[in-house]
């Protein structure tokens, strides 16, 4: 049957040291993810790292994201099964990758080029290797072991959902 109370999907900056809500978009819960993430892009801070869920994997929207600010960057884990040419080796754990994009992508991001350039970092957690794709391309200014901690922090972001969703 029908909900007692509408159902909404939220998508949202957050600080995450505090949980602070930086910036939110709302709307039905049959709204796409993606259409409310793009929401935020005029509210990227320069010199910020977003950390997405692999959900969240659009090369439109990574584009986007990246071109908001001359400082903005995204990192999130790799989406099984994502097709990537390998330009570089940087480190045992590092490659610098091509990503091609699609037709209907670049008809939804007029702006998206046919590649994106990227950093494809590695690690073995508990057994289970993880892959981590980031704009952060830089390996002198952004070591890779680095990079790999910041990921760890992503689960600061699922705590601050729970705790919305909780109060």
């Amino acid at each position: 049957g029908e909900a007692a109370y509408p159902q909404i999907r939220m998508v949202c900056l957050m600080e995450l040291s505090s949980h602070l809500l930086v910036n939110s978009a709302f709307d039905s819960v049959a709204e796409n993810e993606m259409n409310l993430a793009s929401q935020l892009i005029s509210s990227i801070p320069n010199h910020s790292l977003t950390l997405f869920d692999r959900g969240f994997y659009s090369l439109g929207l990574l584009h986007a994201w990246q071109q908001a600010q001359p400082n903005s960057h995204w990192l999130l884990p790799l989406k099984k099964g994502t097709q990537y040419e390998v330009v570089r080796t940087l480190g045992k754990h590092d490659q610098w990758v091509k990503l091609t994009t699609t037709p209907q992508a670049r008809k939804k991001w007029p702006q998206l080029p046919d590649t994106l350039e990227a950093r494809l970092l590695t690690k073995t957690v508990k057994g289970k290797s993880v892959a981590i794709l980031t704009s952060l391309t830089d390996p002198m200014r952004y070591p890779s072991e680095d990079i790999v901690d910041l990921y760890a922090h992503r689960w600061e972001i699922e705590l601050g959902y729970r705790e919305m969703k909780q109060h």
